[in-house]
């Protein structure tokens, strides 16, 4: 879809709303329903203007939404991202880098009040179900503290494909999957607030599109040609990219259709057919979790609290299906730091099927919802590290609030004379890892900084460069997955200024003095 085709598209749809649109008051304590996707990437219809994915639920939500076009993780990997925007602090802060740390370590965030436990503390019924912190980190998803007992917290349940298969369609019944059994339990945690007449944090941290893809069969035929689907159309790593930037983190292989693939790397892609296969499995998890979030708008609706509910749904990170030769996440290109992100916020007419350019990060999600929620700002008690996005829902057309996104990711190679290869810190202690990217995206860069890591500080050395990398996002309206990040112009001539302005951005920002 082309940008002027876009533009009037969301004019007309603004227009067509805004005629039904009558004035909601703003409603004392407001409701929160906290939907957090893991490993979605911003390939919504309406939201983002894509056309692959069948998203009806998620369409519907961003039509009576604000949508971020610029929302970006702290970190693109799973624990570490929820331990940041539960908190309201980034990585270097929390120290949750891998699978081993957490903020409630002695030392680091032990008294700290998480984003759902601050609206306890303002009573608020606050409970929740399924990955929304990372299971372990911290520990029984920081229960009791950041939840109310009225139900026990709904843990995650891992689920498998038959054979190790990297994406299933099952003839099994919808109650067979955890996506569905989370929004039961979201369901009844609405129903039992109604009941309770309190205003309730419900908190559902769906678990797909994660792998394994696992999905009732029938989402699986709602695409019925995989041989159709468009591939990534730059499949190898960037022209001039360092190594390090580079990783096959959680997908070495893949199995597909009873077959084992493997061998893939910076020059070498998954064959044609095998990536149009993954994109199949991807998308029907896609729109699998869709249907379960219809359930809980369709709740709202039913419990009549859809015009005092603040309704927010975005992703832990991003994910790459091929570009640049990357799959799944774990890397500080664009596709795996942007993630989508809408709010619902229905006395907000002004914002209703609105979308912003505004940068926004996941660490502006606490601060956010608190000033939503009209109660009192947890800073400077709290130390919070992100902004209320609320200028934004007053006027969306402005870029003011912020002047980039930062991200970072470490490394951990086994070999370093081969960077990209075993190349994982999931499970190595913070004071061992060997290198940290850190990303800042611009309005129209992204740069990155690949820097050895000082164990004993916990920070990187500044002096010791590994690798850098400029990417131009001139023209980026969020549209194409494929047109940008693909040449790092970072040592080419005439970009020497551009480079230490982003350098300039790197340093305030992650510096310890």
């Amino acid at each position: 879809m082309a940008r002027r085709d876009l533009l009037l598209f969301w004019t007309l749809a603004l227009f067509a709303l805004l005629q039904n649109n009558s004035a909601v008051p703003v409603p004392d304590k407001p409701n929160v329903l906290f939907i957090v996707i893991d490993d979605l990437r911003p390939q919504l219809s309406y939201a983002y203007g894509q056309n692959e994915t069948v998203t009806p639920s998620m369409d519907r939500l961003a039509k009576q939404s604000l949508v971020f076009n610029r929302a970006y993780c702290q970190e693109a990997v799973c624990a570490p991202s929820r331990n940041s925007f539960m908190t309201g602090r980034r990585p270097d802060t929390t120290k949750a880098y891998n699978f081993i740390d957490h903020f409630r370590e002695k030392g680091i965030g032990s008294n700290w009040t998480t984003l759902p436990e601050y609206f306890k503390k303002h009573g608020y019924i606050t409970l929740g179900g399924g990955k929304t912190f990372h299971p372990g980190l911290p520990p029984n998803y920081d229960e009791p503290l950041s939840w109310t007992q009225e139900m026990d917290y709904f843990p995650l349940k891992k689920e498998g494909c038959p054979g190790g298969a990297t994406y299933c369609g099952l003839d099994k019944p919808d109650e067979d999957f955890f996506d569905n059994q989370l929004a039961n339990n979201t369901i009844n945690i609405m129903q039992l607030a109604k009941k309770a007449e309190k205003p309730f944090f419900a908190a559902a941290g769906f678990r797909r599109p994660h792998l394994p893809w696992r999905f009732p069969e029938r989402f699986f035929s709602m695409y019925p040609n995989s041989s159709k689907f468009a591939t990534a159309k730059h499949q190898t790593a960037p022209v001039d990219m360092p190594l390090i930037a580079f990783t096959k983190t959680a997908f070495e292989t893949v199995k597909v259709d009873g077959h084992v693939y493997g061998g893939w790397g910076p020059e070498t892609p998954f064959p044609e057919n095998v990536q149009q296969k993954l994109r199949h499995g991807y998308y029907a998890a896609v729109s699998w979790v869709d249907s379960q979030v219809g359930r809980l708008l369709d709740t709202l609706e039913e419990l009549k609290f859809a015009e005092n509910t603040i309704v927010v749904l975005f992703a832990d990170h991003g994910w790459q299906l091929g570009e640049h030769g990357e799959w799944c996440k774990h890397t500080n290109f664009e596709l795996s730091a942007r993630v989508p992100l809408m709010f619902r916020v229905p006395w907000k007419s002004q914002t209703v099927g609105q979308r912003t350019e505004g940068f926004a990060e996941l660490v502006d999600l606490y601060p956010t919802l608190v000033e939503l929620a009209g109660l009192p700002s947890p800073v400077p008690q709290e130390n919070l590290e992100g902004l209320s996005l609320v200028p934004y829902f007053d006027n969306p057309a402005s870029q003011t609030l912020k002047e980039a996104a930062f991200s970072q990711y470490p490394r951990c190679p086994k070999n370093v004379s081969d960077p990209w290869k075993e190349n994982s810190c999931h499970e190595v202690q913070r004071e061992k890892i060997y290198a940290m990217g850190l990303s800042v995206r611009t309005d129209v860069y992204r740069y990155t900084e690949w820097l050895e890591w000082n164990g004993e500080k916990l920070s990187v050395d500044w002096d010791k460069v590994l690798g850098v990398e400029l990417y131009a996002h001139t023209n980026d309206y969020g549209m194409s997955f494929d047109n940008y990040e693909n040449v790092n112009v970072a040592h080419q001539k005439g970009y020497e200024t551009i480079v230490a302005q982003h350098h300039a951005l790197l340093y305030a920002k992650f510096h310890k003095s």
